[in-house]
């Protein structure tokens, strides 16, 4: 797969409680992963590029000896200073993964498998909420078997739905 290999529009602007569910597979010998949580661009560059504005921007890094660590970001037309934590939720690069973004006004929680424990990670947003779009996975991902849009039923029928 390409360095960039995935984008999915969002089917509504997300709102308070809506999830995103991700079931992939890295390659084994993965460097890195990244889920990033995009807003449309609203200005283009003077070379006619948009700028880029990421809400969340989810990244996992593996070095050669098996280290890894997580890092939290955001980008406001330049990458924000960014949280660096251990990795928690997916050493094995040999496995399918199961990972659940749980998206709330003021930060996004992320699940390892399912979402009946505390989240293992957790990032406050600072950027709205319900103008995110895109979802895009970058790097060394082998294959996406799923994503998912898991929208709540009681904010539905207030929402902006895409065409």
């Amino acid at each position: 797969m390409s360095k960039r290999p995935f984008t999915a529009r969002f089917p509504t602007f997300p709102a308070n409680g809506d999830e995103v569910i991700i079931r992939a597979k890295l390659k084994d010998d993965a460097r890195k992963f990244s889920v990033n949580f995009c807003l449309p661009p609203p200005e283009m560059l003077q070379d006619g590029a948009p700028k880029p504005y990421i809400a969340y921007h989810f990244k996992t890094m593996y070095d050669a000896n098996g280290a890894s660590c997580v890092v939290h970001n955001w980008k406001n037309v330049q990458w924000q200073e960014e949280l660096v934590v251990d990795n928690n939720w997916h050493v094995d690069r040999s496995k399918t993964f199961r990972v659940v973004f749980r998206l709330h006004e003021d930060s996004i929680k992320v699940f390892v498998g399912c979402v009946d424990h505390p989240p293992d990670y957790e990032f406050p947003l600072q950027m709205p909420l319900d103008q995110i779009d895109t979802l895009e996975l970058w790097d060394d991902v082998e294959r996406v078997d799923e994503i998912s849009f898991r929208v709540l039923n009681n904010t539905a029928d207030t929402r902006t739905y895409r065409s």
